[in-house]
């Protein structure tokens, strides 16, 4: 084999073994899809791939006029104290870098939705990096009133508020128990079979009687 030809099998072999070494994170967001005028989102991104040690950042942009309430981080070296938060209001973008304590780490914060937000659909848009590149995280929330009777069990709707949009689940049918069957009473012994009894005892003494006497001849 030619001298050319192994040089380009280990570079190949190389960039095969970095290329999986390094591997980009994971984000995956998970918040309602359906929220009232007024009430506060819960919106949490679930972080993984990421090597320990190393830094990663994130930025969320909300809805214009979507007020930013609260945060937490878990899984970052150092804890939430040791977390870059920063806020841009021009456009409701708000951001976190850390370093990672493990593989895994989860970005949480709550959004209150304002009083007199039109209803429709709203986006969120994220973008995060780390040593091995970049990604983009987007999702969508609907504004709408909650109301009983629109087919859809959510918010404060429950099985006794609003049955119309969450019945009750359907409880099984009991199964009717089997009936035993009847033991019959015993029967009492009727006076002719009384008679039979004692004349096969009156019969079996005489011939044993019999058979004892013809013994002794």
């Amino acid at each position: 084999m030619k001298k050319d030809s192994v040089f380009l099998l280990l570079v190949i072999a190389v960039f095969a073994i970095l290329s999986v070494s390094v591997l980009a994170a994971s984000v995956s967001r998970n918040m309602p899809s359906r929220v009232s005028p007024g009430e506060d989102v819960a919106v949490a991104f679930s972080i993984s791939g990421v090597n320990a040690g190393e830094l990663f950042t994130l930025e969320d942009k909300l809805p214009a006029g979507w007020q930013f309430v609260s945060w937490d981080v878990a899984g970052a070296k150092g804890g939430k104290d040791k977390v870059d938060h920063r806020s841009v209001a021009a456009d409701n973008r708000h951001g976190f870098s850390y370093v990672s304590e493990g593989s895994s780490s989860q970005i949480t914060f709550n959004v209150k939705v304002p009083a007199s937000a039109s209803l429709g659909s709203y986006n969120f848009d994220a973008v995060y990096f780390d040593s091995s590149g970049q990604g983009r995280s987007q999702g969508s929330v609907t504004v709408r009133n909650i109301a009983c009777g629109d087919g859809v069990c959510e918010g404060s709707e429950n099985t006794q508020t609003c049955v119309a949009d969450c019945p009750a689940p359907a409880q099984p049918s009991p199964v009717p128990a089997q009936p035993s069957e009847p033991v019959p009473p015993a029967k009492k012994p009727t006076s002719k079979g009384i008679l039979y009894v004692v004349i096969a005892v009156v019969a079996v003494a005489v011939i044993a009687w019999w058979l004892l006497k013809k013994r002794k001849k």
